[in-house]
């Protein structure tokens, strides 16, 4: 058995690192000894901080996870390192409205990133991994993917569709050695949900029986799937939501 919380001497690939989820995931990877490839459109100080601490492991790529070439130099950025051991998509935006009032550029500006994004990078991973015959896709989606969420529609539908790519993907490539797991998060103290009004924070937060999760939990719980000894949570998905409350 492998050593339970070390990644020493994997390359992780991690989309939407500059902050929130991406960031503690990023941060928790380094800590187990991972190196790790970070897409950020926006390079941010925390990032940037994160990078001088970690001198040599982490490696900044810029670009819109959108276009096909910020996923080319993720997998150019994984050849230099010799090896490319998983995939963290977690990139992710919403445009929150009523449906019917909804922008069709809204709802395309929102799949490009969660779903296009997600579709682009497995696209150029896989190679390098179906070479290797080992890698590991790991796609964060939503609690929402599951219950739906009024004025959500475009990011839940972006979420859920994570979860039919991941389960076609783990089908195809099984065989490879290549395994593939969504997790999705409840109600996070981080990221897109720290922009909510603190009124709206707590009546979502009360839908959870255990309250809001704690960001450093979710990439606690990435970090383990990403472990050898987890190969065999394949073609699922982990929710990470604390029970909701019907």
């Amino acid at each position: 058995m492998s050593e339970p919380s070390s990644l020493h001497g994997q390359v992780v690939a991690l989309t939407g690192a500059g902050r929130g989820l991406g960031l503690l995931t990023a941060t928790e990877l380094l800590e187990r000894g991972a190196q790790v490839i970070a897409n950020v459109r926006t390079p941010t100080e925390q990032l940037s901080a994160l990078e001088e601490k970690h001198h040599g492991r982490l490696h900044v790529c810029r670009g819109d996870i959108g276009e096909e070439s910020t996923a080319e130099e993720i997998v150019r950025l994984a050849a230099g390192l010799g090896r490319l051991d998983a995939l963290v998509h977690n990139a992710a935006i919403a445009r929150d409205q009523p449906l019917v009032r909804m922008p069709a550029a809204d709802w395309d500006a929102v799949q490009r990133v969660n779903l296009r994004g997600a579709f682009l990078a497995t696209k150029h991973v896989l190679r390098p991994m179906m070479r290797a015959r080992s890698g590991r896709l790991l796609y964060v989606s939503s609690v929402v993917a599951h219950t739906g969420n009024a004025g959500q529609a475009s990011y839940a539908a972006s979420k859920a569709a994570l979860h039919g790519l991941s389960l076609s993907v783990a089908q195809e490539y099984g065989r490879y050695g290549i395994r593939s797991v969504v997790v999705a998060p409840g109600l996070l103290d981080t990221g897109l949900a720290g922009h909510l009004p603190q009124e709206v924070f707590e009546q979502k937060a009360a839908r959870s029986l255990t309250g809001a999760v704690p960001g450093r939990r979710i990439a606690s719980v990435i970090a383990h799937l990403l472990h050898p000894d987890s190969a065999d949570i394949n073609a699922t998905v982990v929710r990470v939501d604390g029970g909701i409350v019907y």
